[in-house]
């Protein structure tokens, strides 16, 4: 038996880069203490890359936020939705739909192997 696997699926780390630029920009208007709150924006925007998240273990899908975390445990989870703007949605048992940040459906193969087969494969039922 293999050892459960922790799979994390973010944002690439490209996207620093972007957060970066905007800093950039920023400080083309900051002239004053006051403007200065203006930093806030790449602030806030590079803590939701580095904290926004889709996280597979052993116990379930967990979707990471800035403030907080769900998770759908592994008993819970009856398949995937896919929205027509391409996100993932994780469906319970109740009806309730968690979105999984992080994960489009051009990624979904990555989030589907790495439920080790207890992801039902939503292309497989059409």
């Amino acid at each position: 038996m293999t050892a459960p696997r922790r799979t994390v699926l973010k944002h690439p780390a490209l996207a620093y880069l972007i957060v970066a630029f905007t800093a950039l920009c920023c400080t083309a208007v900051v002239h004053s203490k006051l403007l200065a709150l203006v930093y806030l924006v790449p602030l806030v925007a590079a803590l939701y890359v580095a904290r926004t998240a889709t996280v597979v273990d052993e116990q379930g899908v967990h979707a990471r936020a800035i403030l907080g975390s769900r998770t759908v445990g592994w008993h819970e989870l009856t398949g995937l939705r896919l929205d027509r703007s391409g996100a993932v949605y994780a469906v319970d048992s109740s009806g309730g739909q968690l979105k999984l940040p992080c994960v489009r459906s051009t990624r979904l193969d990555a989030l589907i192997a790495a439920g080790n087969g207890r992801i039902p494969d939503p292309s497989a039922a059409r």
